[in-house]
């Protein structure tokens, strides 16, 4: 397996859609269950159906996950990564020279279950179709559609249903109808006369016939027991047969209770393990920043909205004398000017910083650094803003102009443990 886009489309070319189980649906794109990541899935399938068709174009390969993180604005890729591979069966992971690729199994998968539309990528146009649950489920209606008895064929069903009750099958002749000929006439009381049964004589005068006088007058004094009948018989054997119907239904019984425990069981099983298919917990941290002017003085303001209540470390880095002093509320700040202006602030709240700057401007460029707590992936989107973030070891790093007109920013905070 490589990287290489056109060796992919040759393989997967022809060949039919790809059922993957309900689950690996379930996890990524059921709203009812798994909001915050059905929206991250969303993002993910975009921005990898558009950077995978871009760099099929121009360099015939599949995307990387940080060439994928670009087309995303921001977001987690990595731990949306690893949740992805350890829950879905979309994708197989190559990576080289340390560098990770998602190579799809296919480019058109359904449910199994058919619980979910289809998942469709459209490479040549840079697209992605994404699932959605459906209201029936798809074998549901399968399901009730009556299928044709085994062994008989579609028009074998079509000519037995065509053919009208009590016609003789073809090849016998029907008798016409009216007297019998003379020799049917003469034969037939003969065969109505041969049909009744001979009478045979009864069984207690041919038992009466074989004893003595003296043996007569034994018998007379004994208690005969009554022979049993054939009808007795018959009920007997009718007896044990509705027994042995009804050891048969309570069998079925037992089996359909049975089935139903499991079934039971199984909802319980399915509702214990729905923790571990939540999607892990994401906390939000938001920032604004913007220019204040006034008549006399020229303020750059930072503020940070922390409810989550989540420890962090922000520093602003500013150019070489720009500052004339520094405010801080809501958390620890220290400030240093090596090699610029350095405001760094560790707080688990909302806090603010205010900049007050040695000359009257319009712009600054900013670059924000941020920590990324242990037990944590983080990533940031800028609202309405060009802006260039990198990742190295445990920080983020944002750069961008900041102005008289406020930018916001979201960081997420997603638990990985």
């Amino acid at each position: 397996m490589d990287v290489s886009f056109s060796s992919w489309k040759l393989a997967n070319e022809g060949k039919s859609p790809l059922p993957l189980s309900g689950e690996s649906f379930a996890f990524l794109f059921d709203r009812r269950y798994t909001n915050r990541l059905n929206r991250m899935s969303r993002v993910f399938f975009e921005a990898y159906a558009k950077a995978t068709a871009e760099l099929a174009l121009s360099e015939d390969r599949f995307p990387s996950l940080s060439e994928v993180e670009a087309k995303m604005e921001g977001g987690a890729v990595y731990a949306f990564k690893d949740r992805l591979m350890k829950n879905t069966e979309f994708f197989d992971e190559l990576k080289i020279s340390g560098v990770s690729y998602l190579i799809p199994k296919a480019s058109h998968f359904v449910d199994s279950a058919g619980v979910y539309t289809d998942l469709i990528f459209d490479f040549g146009r840079g697209t992605v179709t994404l699932p959605s649950r459906r209201k029936v489920s798809l074998l549901k209606e399968r399901a009730e559609i009556r299928e044709p008895e085994a062994g008989v064929t579609a028009e074998e069903e079509k000519l037995a249903t065509e053919k009208a009750p009590g016609i003789e099958p073809a090849g016998v002749e029907e008798m016409p109808r009216g007297e019998p000929s003379g020799e049917a006439a003469a034969e037939a009381p003969a065969q109505e006369t041969s049909a009744e049964p001979i009478p045979s004589p009864p069984r207690h005068d041919v038992a009466e016939a074989l004893y003595t006088e003296e043996e007569k007058e034994d018998r007379a004094g004994e208690v005969q027991q009554p022979e049993p009948s054939a009808a007795p018989e018959t009920r007997g054997g009718a007896k044990e047969e509705i027994e042995a119907e009804r050891r048969g239904y309570t069998r079925i019984q037992i089996g359909i209770i049975l089935a139903a425990l499991l079934i039971v069981a199984g909802i319980g099983a399915f509702f214990m393990y729905l923790p571990s298919l939540a999607p892990a917990q994401i906390d939000h941290v938001l920032y604004g920043a913007y220019i204040s002017n006034s008549t006399n003085e020229s303020v750059l303001n930072f503020d940070i909205k922390n409810s989550a209540g989540i420890e962090h470390e922000v520093e602003l880095i500013l150019p070489e004398n720009i500052d004339r002093s520094v405010i801080a509320r809501g958390g620890t700040v220290t400030v240093s000017h090596y090699k610029g202006t350095v405001v760094r602030m560790v707080s688990s709240g909302d806090s603010s910083i205010k900049v007050y700057l040695s000359e009257k401007r319009d712009s600054v460029p900013v670059v924000l650094s941020v920590s990324v707590p242990e037990g944590y992936d983080s990533g940031i989107v800028v609202h309405g803003r060009s802006y260039e973030v990198t990742k190295k070891d445990r920080e983020l790093e944002l750069r961008l102009n900041v102005t008289s007109e406020r930018v916001e920013f979201d960081q997420s905070y997603m638990r990985t443990r």
